[in-house]
């Protein structure tokens, strides 16, 4: 066989592989390895675990400061070092999200995800960490009038507004308001609007509403404290990922039971406290 016909090795590929269980294997012998892993667990920490994201979901994942802010990162964090592994973030638009998550990108999606998303898209969900549901944003001054409920959302002067093809879009077509409604391109777009008075209720989901009305609590905005919907948030894996599916759930199962879920809503999320929201009890 001449050289022409030589099988081709890619070193890259054939380096990433050979490397970790040679260094586990070292580590081992020089007695460097941590003694509460054993030889798998030393050659899995090398694997990192990729969390896709969005970084335009305030105050579950966003863009702040140049790095990855919001609820949905602390947990990434969090259940990375449970599993020993190293975390990767990847934000992705949340078109390419599941996408991604199929072709195996990415491990798992953790982005302000609905288990009604999840089953839209045939992956499989955790075990949901958050109730959460579509909530009205409006100025203070007609917080008594549209804040509680849908009460006055169907009168003819009253102007609506929502994320074009979103939830709240959904939902308004069932409540069939007589007022006229605004469709914006993106939360920023309606709630800007809200502010200058081109509308009297910005309907959208309740986490980033509480947001919301924490930025702009000097002009004057406040969300209403009633669920319009109610929506399940969890994160997602391959259906055929039951390994992950399982850490994962194992994880939400721990900071539960200690406190540590609670307490990084209410560091994450304004007005928590103040929530018709709460961990969906198993």
């Amino acid at each position: 066989m001449n050289n022409t016909d030589s099988p081709r090795i890619d070193m890259a590929r054939f380096f990433h592989l050979l490397f970790p269980p040679l260094l586990a294997a070292l580590l081992l012998l020089t007695g460097c390895a941590p003694k509460s892993k054993d030889l798998f667990g030393v050659i899995m920490s090398a694997k990192p675990l990729k969390v896709g994201t969005v970084i335009d979901a305030p105050p579950l994942a966003y863009a702040k400061d140049g790095t990855i802010a919001g609820l949905e990162p602390l947990f990434a964090e969090g259940l990375a070092a449970a599993m020993n592994r190293r975390l990767e973030l990847v934000p992705l638009s949340r078109g390419e999200l599941f996408s991604a998550l199929r072709d195996k990108q990415i491990d798992i999606v953790m982005a302000g995800m609905t288990v009604a998303e999840a089953q839209r898209h045939r992956i499989a969900s955790t075990t949901p960490y958050l109730v959460s549901g579509q909530t009205t944003l409006v100025r203070l001054g007609d917080y008594d009038g549209m804040g509680n409920g849908i009460r006055y959302l169907t009168e003819p002067s009253i102007r609506l507004g929502v994320v074009t093809g979103g939830t709240a879009d959904a939902w308004l077509k069932g409540l069939r308001p007589r007022g006229s409604v605004s469709r914006f391109a993106t939360a920023q777009d309606g709630v800007q609007a809200l502010m200058k008075k081109g509308i009297d209720v910005f309907i959208f989901n309740q986490t980033a509403n509480y947001y919301y009305a924490s930025l702009y609590i000097d002009k004057g905005l406040t969300p209403g404290n009633i669920l319009l919907t109610r929506e399940e948030l969890a994160w997602g894996v391959r259906t055929d990922n039951d390994e992950l599916r399982e850490a994962a759930n194992k994880y939400l199962a721990s900071i539960d039971q200690s406190g540590d879920l609670l307490k990084m809503l209410e560091q994450t999320i304004p007005f928590y406290r103040d929530t018709a929201y709460s961990p969906v009890q198993q």
